[in-house]
């Protein structure tokens, strides 16, 4: 859970002094009910500035076509197999941004790092 309360850049900004970012998917049902109740009642005037929604599906979306009613940039990747592995739609950030991925292969590759780490450690410089 991100919370952040800024009244300065509030005014500056002409935004909400208080954000509170959260993936309810990764907080346990206590997590939840705590924010809920010691966050979130206490907070007036409350909206979303954003909404993620995530989906899967059990069958190949590259058999399926994209069809948008305003032209939007189309990034694709391809594995070794010349077979497309992500595809992105639209501009990161911002208010369209798609992204159609393998989860399979994704899964496989956390899985590796988490043998790598396991047995190695993982080093790390940002």
């Amino acid at each position: 859970v991100y919370i952040e309360y800024d009244k300065i850049k509030a005014t500056l900004w002409n935004r909400r002094s208080m954000r509170v970012e959260f993936n309810p998917n990764k907080l346990s049902h206590d997590e939840v009910l705590w924010l809920k109740q010691n966050i979130i009642s206490y907070l007036d005037d409350v909206s979303f500035t954003r909404l993620d929604l995530a989906f899967d599906f059990e069958f190949d979306l590259n058999d399926y076509y994209a069809l948008s009613d305003k032209s939007v940039k189309k990034t694709i990747f391809y594995g070794r197999n010349v077979k497309p592995e992500t595809k992105y739609f639209g501009v990161r950030n911002s208010d369209r941004f798609i992204r159609i991925y393998n989860k399979n292969k994704n899964v496989k590759i956390m899985q590796m790092l988490k043998l790598i780490q396991h047995f190695y450690g993982v080093w790390k410089l940002n």
